[in-house]
């Protein structure tokens, strides 16, 4: 039976997620980069913080695959996160997506993988930062019956992933360059199927045309000298690659891939609310097989610090 694979795995709080056609098995995955690169990996001790992201992708469907095929046209992703910092060196983040397929036979949806992450900062002198994270990815996502015809929806993968991250920044006045790599191990999913592992990278850099908001700012004393309003502009790269599929022990050869995307954005803080966006537009589709390319996406998030 065919399937559509949508692996849905969460970084921190930004969702990255890539699929070709909703019944050929091509891969999906996702990745994150920090919220509005400011190159602040951890929270102040006992803040929380609470986000809710949406993400637009579309799919440039072509003459690669059959013309029976079930195309994925387009998706929407939405996730809820929320991020409570242990002391000033350790923060812990749990973030679920909930994800809306749009196929040229009709629509489906489904609540995707949890994500459970620790960023640990080791290093904070001389305006630079080395943090790493470990986590893991739950098997939340669901499988079921496609509403548009006799495939099975797949959003997640049906297994427990291990992920390990690094993170590193360097602040020049009001520039920062902040860049991540990101490791994770695919283990058995449903029915034993592996869905393969993933790997990301990106590197961005950001410019504060206004300094201010609670992101900002570590500690209360320097909150209060700080302006209500915040406004920076970022842009940079982000990397994807992806294993290719095994189903029933078998390698679909349609699967597995490297993408690169130019990612542009800005991200508005207003005391403790900050509103990110970022538009990415693909540079690199270097994919196995007959798939077909990945299209512009779109990202808007809602971040409010308690």
């Amino acid at each position: 039976m065919k399937k559509i694979l949508l692996l849905i795995v969460f970084l921190y709080s930004t969702t990255q997620t890539f699929s070709q056609c909703a019944c050929c098995a091509a891969a999906g995955a996702s990745a994150s980069s920090i919220d509005s690169n400011n190159g602040i990996f951890t929270l102040p001790t006992n803040q929380w913080v609470i986000e809710g992201y949406g993400d637009y992708r579309t799919i440039q469907n072509g003459d690669a695959l059959q013309a029976d095929e079930k195309l994925l046209k387009n998706m929407f992703i939405s996730s809820l996160g929320v991020r409570y910092g242990i002391t000033n060196k350790i923060t812990i983040s749990a973030t679920i997506p909930y994800v809306f397929l749009h196929t040229n036979y009709g629509n489906d949806r489904g609540l995707g993988d949890l994500a459970l992450l620790g960023t640990f900062d080791l290093y904070s002198k001389n305006s630079f930062s080395f943090a790493v994270q470990a986590g893991v990815k739950l098997p939340t996502g669901i499988q079921k019956d496609s509403n548009f015809d006799n495939t099975t929806v797949v959003v997640g993968s049906g297994s427990y992933d291990p992920m390990i991250g690094i993170l590193f920044s360097k602040h020049w006045d009001k520039m920062t360059l902040t860049g991540n790599g990101f490791y994770k191990y695919a283990t058995s999913g449903f029915q034993g199927n592996y869905y393969g592992s993933l790997s990301t990278q990106s590197l961005m850099l950001s410019y504060k045309i206004k300094e201010g908001g609670r992101f900002c700012a570590m500690d209360e004393k320097a909150e209060k000298a700080m302006s209500n309003f915040g406004w920076n502009v970022f842009g940079g790269y982000y990397g994807e690659s992806h294993d290719k599929v095994k189903e029933d022990n078998v390698v679909d050869p349609n699967s597995g891939y490297y993408l690169g995307f130019a990612n542009l954005g800005t991200s508005i803080s207003y005391k403790k609310w900050s509103m990110p966006l970022t538009v990415s537009l693909p540079i690199i589709n270097d994919l196995n097989g007959s798939q077909n390319n990945a299209g512009f996406r779109l990202r808007i998030g809602i971040v409010r610090s308690l």
